[in-house]
């Protein structure tokens, strides 16, 4: 077993199916809003990486290989289209969730049902962009 990988260092390794067939490489690493924990990461398939696809990191693990999720190719594949570049909405996340026949492992709180009153509470998951990331913001 490889050793344990940083978020940020999965970008641009290969993501392997249950079967350890190679999918495609890693694009992106989405972050929970609440808990800063890395949530979710994206496939880049196609033969210039052309196809980009959300898949919970969830019984995700690392090997010599690449890191390898607990699902198939074919379901990768089929995943729902969601913009890859922006943040990722509750009702986003529940679509893929439902894709991959998962749950969130804990019950979140949707913005209609946050407290009134300028908590600062935020629902949904966003990328931490890298430096070389062309979407990261520039300070002028």
């Amino acid at each position: 077993m490889a050793p344990p990988l940083g978020a940020q260092q999965l970008i641009g390794h290969r993501l392997l199916d249950i079967d350890g067939n190679i999918v495609g490489k890693i694009g992106q690493v989405y972050f929970d809003d609440q808990t800063d924990a890395p949530k979710w990461i994206t496939v880049r398939t196609g033969l210039f990486g052309t196809h980009e696809y959300f898949v919970p990191l969830r019984g995700a693990r690392a090997m010599e290989e690449g890191l390898q999720v607990p699902f198939d190719k074919d379901t990768i594949k089929r995943a729902p289209s969601i913009d890859t570049d922006r943040h990722i909405s509750p009702d986003q996340e529940d679509i893929v969730y439902d894709h991959y026949g998962m749950r969130p492992e804990v019950p979140e709180q949707r913005a209609e049902d946050a407290p009134r009153g300028g908590s600062g509470f935020t629902v949904g998951r966003h990328r931490r962009p890298s430096t070389d990331d062309p979407h990261t913001p520039r300070a002028s």
